[in-house]
């Protein structure tokens, strides 16, 4: 994301955005991160610029968004998101929880919801691009899925031109990642209710359209 990108979410009625593993490779980035109080990145990388989690008060509720980085097939140098969420679970006063679980792995994403299913009220696996088909609340009360799913074109390979990473794998070509601009678009999303007395989970959709 870049700062353009930032302001235009905005504009869109975007409350937090989350980042991910390419957090830092817009180098604009930089000239913000630090300042805002919306953007979040993975809150088990250590040593980097901008926000683990942020709390934000919407309607004298105090919601805690955080995000967690995989280890899995990722970056296996990184702190464990299970040890760190545990710690954070500790020190962080909050009504409601959200975490984006950005992981490889479903049996890591899956792990890590059973790991916190009642502590966290949301949470919601990233990275992989495609949405599963395993959306539900958990026996806690955690609304948990593994992968929401990724919002953009939908005839590419998670969003990348397909003739690029056809090469790719046939003949080990090395092409720039230049985006899939034809074709249909997918838009995967999910909504949550919760309520405010009880702050328990009430409903949890998902939603993929294509067009």
């Amino acid at each position: 994301m870049n700062e353009g990108h930032y302001k235009w979410l905005l504009e869109q009625g975007a409350n937090v955005i989350t980042l991910g593993n390419h957090s830092f490779q817009q180098r604009s980035i930089f000239n913000f991160i630090d300042d805002v109080n919306n953007v979040v990145r993975p809150y088990n990388l250590e040593n980097v610029p901008g926000k683990g989690y942020v709390t934000i008060n919407y309607n004298g509720i105090k919601i805690t968004v955080f995000q967690m980085i995989g280890k899995v097939l990722m970056d296996d140098t990184i702190p464990s998101p299970f040890e760190k969420t545990k710690e954070l679970l500790e020190n962080v006063d909050s009504d409601i929880f959200i975490c984006d679980f950005h992981a490889e792995t479903t049996s890591e994403k899956i792990a890590f919801g059973y790991a916190f299913d009642g502590q966290v009220h949301a949470i919601l696996g990233t990275h992989t691009h495609v949405q599963t088909s395993d959306g539900r609340i958990l026996e806690n009360g955690t609304a948990f899925i593994t992968d929401v799913g990724m919002t953009g074109p939908l005839d590419g390979v998670i969003g990348v031109e397909k003739s690029i990473i056809i090469d790719r794998y046939v003949n080990g070509g090395r092409h720039r990642f230049d985006p899939q601009e034809t074709g249909k678009t997918q838009f995967s999303a999910v909504i949550i209710e919760i309520n405010e007395t009880t702050k328990k989970v009430t409903k949890f959709d998902t939603i993929y359209v294509i067009e």
